[in-house]
């Protein structure tokens, strides 16, 4: 169906939706809004028609700057990816976002001043594995080669963005992914991966899915077509590609070693996204929850969807409105950056 012939429902069903919420909305109208635009989305549109709507990382970022007054600050890193500054360009500190973000504000209202770096990388289906994990691993080569110690950079990814950041921890403690470039070795752990929604697992096969779909924004089909083409890719990869791919899945002892990468990890999971069997089950291994000297957290928020303090953010939800899981991210980004 072309875009405009499904797209033309959209404000109807949205009219419907917050009439219907309207006395017993138990979230922001703006998130029920939200969250219903997200659940349309992508139900009924190809990935390509996706990627259209919501636009390309580059333009939202120009976008976004210009309506916020912030100077458009650029690193070329090759390879087809991009650092994207969120407004000043600072080393001392840096968030490092893999696709999502909004912290730094309330990081600088709390007097901690942070360097906030968006990663612009090849999207699916147009780049498949290991191409992320190549831009990952040069994002951080040129940050740390800049002079940022490890124990200054935090990476925050959601969805997609956090399995890159699992892929990155795997790559420092295996390295046989079949990589020839990007050989990157740490001088000590970083000080954190914040993990938000991590696609920690490419099937659509939980009982959360089933019990979520049609509460989720991101549906069940939608999910196992997704991640079924990145499946897929499996048979011309290495042996232990599967591990970076599917975490939730990799072989026992696999992460025994994380806490030589990353010094504190938090994972977070909403109890009515898909996703969240496979979350709570990886937070919950052996080799990340018992190896890791307790400093592994994971927060559920209840009522949460896939991606939730993200999807607070991109509708412009005032501080005071914020779940209380954002708040916890963002205490969690400050006692990190604080160390």
């Amino acid at each position: 169906m072309a875009l405009v012939g499904v797209l033309l429902p959209l404000p109807v069903i949205l009219a419907w939706t917050a009439l219907a919420h309207s006395f017993k909305a138990t979230k922001p109208m703006k998130r029920i809004l939200g969250d219903h635009s997200l659940r349309y989305l992508s139900s009924h549109l190809t990935t390509a028609q996706l990627q259209y709507v919501l636009g390309t990382t580059d333009s939202v970022y120009k976008t976004w700057t210009e309506r916020e007054g912030l100077e458009v600050v650029v690193d070329e890193l090759g390879e087809d990816a991009k650092l994207l500054w969120i407004g000043p360009k600072r080393m001392d500190r840096v968030l490092l976002v893999l696709h999502g973000g909004g912290y730094f504000l309330p990081l600088e209202k709390q007097g901690i001043m942070v360097g906030v770096a968006l990663l612009q990388y090849s999207l699916a289906p147009f780049a498949t594995f290991p191409t992320q994990l190549e831009q990952t691993l040069l994002a951080i080569t040129t940050l740390l080669s800049a002079g940022l110690p490890p124990k200054r950079l935090i990476i925050s990814g959601d969805s997609a963005g956090a399995n890159f950041a699992f892929q990155f921890v795997s790559h420092i403690m295996h390295g046989d992914a079949g990589l020839d470039s990007h050989k990157l070795q740490l001088s000590g752990p970083i000080a954190g991966i914040c993990a938000i929604s991590p696609w920690v697992s490419l099937t659509a096969d939980s009982e959360s899915w089933s019990k979520n779909d049609g509460i989720d924004f991101l549906s069940r089909a939608t999910a196992a077509q997704w991640g079924g083409a990145h499946l897929a890719e499996l048979p011309r990869l290495s042996a232990s590609a599967s591990a970076y791919l599917e975490p939730a899945k990799a072989p026992s002892g696999w992460f025994d070693e994380m806490h030589t990468v990353v010094d504190r990890v938090l994972i977070t999971a909403g109890d009515c996204e898909g996703l969240y069997d496979h979350i709570v089950a990886f937070a919950r291994r052996d080799d990340i929850d018992a190896k890791n000297n307790a400093k592994v957290e994971l927060m559920i928020q209840e009522g949460g969807l896939h991606e939730d303090p993200m999807l607070d953010f991109n509708v412009g939800l005032s501080d005071e409105r914020l779940g209380s899981i954002t708040q916890g991210i963002v205490e969690w980004f400050v006692v990190g950056f604080s160390a």
